[in-house]
């Protein structure tokens, strides 16, 4: 039976909901909320199906194999299941690609940071069912996609370098601890950047970031007040090779305040394009983006709808019959 019941007991169909989760994602906070989850999903009228996955590229598959038979997405796990669940409804054409919401539980969750998603399974889980559909601008490197940064350089590779079991017990420190390793072996690279067409820089960059998030790794790049996520345009920003501690410490507080100074190159535009010298290594949310000696990035224009909290939904303390205990 797919059939739900309003409050004067009439009949009205269920729409369908696609739930996948990433059972190893964060410190596998979700495995006792199951249940409660599924409950509250099916009291806001949705009739749910469950895929676990079981291995990385998975949700890519379940979403391509199944994703346009339902009225909504809902994936649970860290930016990376996010990632692959945007993959999989990227491979449909627009008007096919239902809404998804977000049930942050990996180690740092970067993009629901960003668009305001509860960090606790209870309102995340509301908020996926029952929140505000707005359609977000995503990314296109090449031939992949991504929600919110591509990425050369320093610490680049420590999201998807460091084992998920170290980021269990570890949490955000995980990230600090394997970045130190990669110190040593911080290199610079000579890149030219072209914005919508046009020369905007040329350096030897040690960072270089095209983002459409407010923080990355934890840490908070703009004021929401200067970022839009669905204005077409993506944020780059380019940190020239430190030659001692002094340009190093300027490089490290202007990032930190995305304020541009002789360290920093700060550029905004539709479309980047970045050609090296050498094939230089690149991430995608936080995964590995391949190497590439020259790449081109695109705005894809509010091309998927995420759900996010309404303020009044936001202002709600106890809404939920899952325990706050999460």
């Amino acid at each position: 039976m797919n059939a739900a019941f309003n409050r004067k007991g009439e009949s009205m169909e269920r729409k369908k909901l696609l739930f996948i989760y990433n059972p190893l994602a964060g410190k596998t906070i979700l495995k006792n909320k199951l249940s409660a989850v599924i409950e509250l999903f099916m009291k806001q009228g949705f009739s749910v199906n469950i895929y676990a996955t079981r291995y990385s590229g998975e949700a890519i598959e379940i979403v391509k194999e199944v994703g346009d038979q339902f009225d909504r997405i809902v994936c649970a796990g860290g930016d990376g299941t996010l990632h692959e669940t945007m993959v999989g409804l990227m491979s449909f054409p627009k008007h096919k690609r239902c809404p998804c919401g977000f049930i942050p539980t990996g180690t740092v969750n970067d993009f629901a940071n960003g668009i305001g998603i509860p960090k606790r399974i209870a309102p995340a889980a509301e908020v996926a069912g029952a929140g505000i559909e707005i359609p977000y601008d995503i990314g296109s490197m090449n031939d992949r996609y991504f929600n919110y940064i591509a990425a050369f350089g320093a610490f680049t590779a420590v999201s998807y370098e460091t084992p998920q079991a170290t980021k269990n017990i570890l949490g955000r420190i995980a990230y600090f601890l394997d970045a130190l390793t990669k110190l040593p072996q911080i290199k610079p690279y000579h890149m030219i950047v072209r914005v919508d067409g046009e020369h905007a820089a040329e350096d030897d960059f040690v960072l270089g970031m095209v983002t459409n998030a407010m923080s990355v790794g934890g840490f908070p790049l703009f004021k929401k007040s200067k970022v839009s996520l669905n204005d077409g345009l993506f944020e780059g920003i380019f940190v020239r090779n430190p030659k001692n501690p002094i340009e190093l410490s300027a490089a490290v507080t202007a990032l930190m305040g995305a304020k541009e100074n002789e360290q920093i190159v700060l550029l905004r535009g539709k479309q980047f394009e970045i050609i090296g010298d050498e094939k230089t290594p690149y991430t995608v949310d936080g995964e590995n983006g391949g190497e590439h000696k020259k790449v081109l990035i695109d705005n894809e224009h509010e091309a998927v709808t995420y759900i996010k909290s309404p303020e009044k939904m936001k202002n709600k303390r106890k809404s939920t019959s899952i325990s706050k205990k999460d």
